[in-house]
């Protein structure tokens, strides 16, 4: 289904022109936040909002990109596809790049985006452009390229060509995104199985921070260096393949051959977190979601002190949200550094714990958040005429 906003911002445009329309969900992930990046196990859902993208062919010799949220249109000559603007437009731009070079031929093309995901509330906006732009140049020119593959070339469009070192599970759980199901996915193999999310008692809320990160050249590419420098302590004893292969169990013997304090807590959070995402699928699977709820909190508590990617903001919400009647659990999703909290509700009781934890918000940081029910709808896909 699209939505009305969508036609509104676009309708007069796309009724004048003959092009092709296509739809990208956001993500939010339930648990396993910086382990992609490890080849670690990520618990991702699609959800109802993302990218829309209409497609045109002009040829024109132009790459005219364009987005309805912003009101702003980049245009450039064909042959410059690979410099970067330093704008949204490198996202889409990027995956042009990674294309071009596996003989992607246009003359001339048009893009216009649209989109509902929040920007910079780590609902994966960024991945969300990426991995549209990939599906609808690969569907119109009979690419024939898979969806693992697709996946990898949006990872390295936004780590080459954006400057953003991150993982794959973004792209991966867009590319594969299910309804009413989450996806278990191994970021080593890249292998994953669909969880079906069935509860007559519990719903997800998205609340919003309206804190916004930016990623690129920031701490989030520092952690990623942080877990390099300790793979190398590690292998200096002895061959690990990926930190994402290590778990909980791990740590106790692991943590003597690291001196320094702050890499022994980001590994820590590494490998008891992917302890939790493992349990966290059983827990799905066995629809024992007070035993989830409590592995988000945990989960949290280890982003927060561990990894240090929380925030002021975030810690508040979530504790909040612990103190709430009908929270089962909680906690920080995405990249962190500001964003939004994924909270476990009981169904029937979503307004009035909207209304607490926002309220309670504001009281103790001066912010207006946001809050949204969150659908497990959102899948890849060519929107049909």
């Amino acid at each position: 289904m699209i939505k009305k906003e969508f036609f509104s911002a676009c309708q007069s445009f796309i009724t004048k022109h003959e092009g092709f329309l296509y739809f990208a969900p956001g993500r939010v992930n339930l648990l396993g936040d910086h382990t992609d990046y490890t080849g670690g196990h990520v618990l991702p859902i699609g959800i109802q909002y993302g990218t829309w993208l209409f497609i045109r062919l002009t040829g024109n010799d132009k790459i005219t990109l364009s987005t309805k949220n912003l009101n702003q249109t980049v245009t450039i000559d064909k042959d410059n596809y690979n410099k970067p603007t330093k704008s949204w437009a490198d996202y889409p731009l990027g995956i042009l790049n990674e294309l071009i070079a596996k003989g992607l031929q246009f003359t001339g093309i048009e893009m216009v985006f649209y989109g509902d995901l929040p920007i910079g509330a780590g609902l994966a906006s960024s991945a969300s452009m990426e991995m549209v732009t990939a599906f609808a140049l690969n569907d119109l020119f009979s690419m024939r390229i898979d969806k693992p593959n697709l996946s990898k070339i949006a990872q390295h469009a936004e780590q080459e060509f954006v400057g953003v070192s991150c993982g794959i599970m973004d792209q991966y759980c867009i590319a594969f995104s299910q309804e009413n199901h989450a996806l278990l996915i191994d970021c080593h193999s890249l292998e994953h199985q669909a969880i079906p999310i069935e509860s007559k008692e519990y719903s997800l809320l998205i609340i919003d921070s309206k804190v916004k990160h930016k990623l690129s050249g920031s701490i989030y590419n520092k952690r990623v260096n942080e877990l390099k420098k300790v793979k190398q302590l590690i292998n200096g004893y002895f061959e690990i393949p990926y930190l994402g292969s290590l778990k909980g169990e791990d740590y106790d013997w692991l943590d003597k051959l690291i001196e320094s304090d702050l890499l022994k807590q980001r590994l820590r959070h590494v490998v008891n977190e992917n302890t939790r995402v493992e349990l966290a699928a059983e827990c799905l699977k066995n629809h024992d979601f007070k035993s989830f709820g409590k592995l988000m909190f945990d989960s949290h508590e280890s982003l927060a002190l561990d990894f240090g990617v929380s925030c002021k903001e975030l810690d508040v919400l979530v504790d909040t949200a612990a103190r709430t009647d009908g929270v089962a659990g909680a906690r920080m999703t995405g990249a962190g550094f500001g964003g939004c909290t994924i909270n476990l509700v009981e169904k029937g009781a979503e307004e009035d714990i909207k209304k607490r934890i926002l309220a309670d918000y504001k009281q103790k940081t001066g912010n207006e958040g946001v809050a949204y029910n969150i659908r497990l709808e959102g899948t890849l896909h060519k929107v049909e005429a």
